[in-house]
């Protein structure tokens, strides 16, 4: 019974950590300078977006570490990962997670979004290296959570 406690919590310690997986890293918005501004025709504002776009669950072919997937979409309705434009390298393994809605027939949305191999739960402040980091005006950090594991536990 002990050493179930102690076997059990290492394993689950490892699952969350040490998996490798792939998670989105930056985001580009056409018509968006920076998180905190909105988008005319989008419900969301921009901040909400990249949450929605934390919960993305994407497989990337084995041998490459970064793969760049494009959104485009116009009228009114919910922007699900579905509408996501990629290639033969990436799965969208859900495709009915909503990442925005559009509020009427003349709102469009683009986005270009990359997407990373790692490991365990990289914030975005880690990845500016330093302070004069040549980061376009636009291109947006995302906190990346790698791990294929959402929850775990063991009774």
């Amino acid at each position: 019974r002990g050493f179930g406690h102690t076997l059990g919590n290492a394993l689950r310690r490892i699952l969350l950590s040490s998996m490798p997986g792939c998670a989105v890293t930056e985001v580009e918005i056409e018509g968006v300078l920076h998180e905190y501004s909105t988008k005319e025709g989008v419900q969301e504002d921009i901040l909400e977006i990249l949450l929605n776009l934390k919960g993305l669950a994407v497989r990337v072919a084995e041998g490459k570490d970064e793969v760049f997937i494009t959104l485009n979409k116009s009228g009114s309705g919910p922007v699900v990962a579905g509408d996501i434009t990629h290639d033969g390298d990436v799965e969208i393994a859900n495709p009915e997670h909503v990442i925005c809605h559009l509020t009427d027939d003349n709102a469009e949305i683009a986005m270009r979004i990359k997407v990373e191999r790692g490991r365990g739960y990289v914030p975005a402040s880690a990845r500016i290296h330093n302070e004069e980091d040549e980061r376009p005006i636009g291109r947006l950090l995302v906190d990346a959570t790698y791990s294929p594991v959402d929850k775990i536990a063991y009774a």
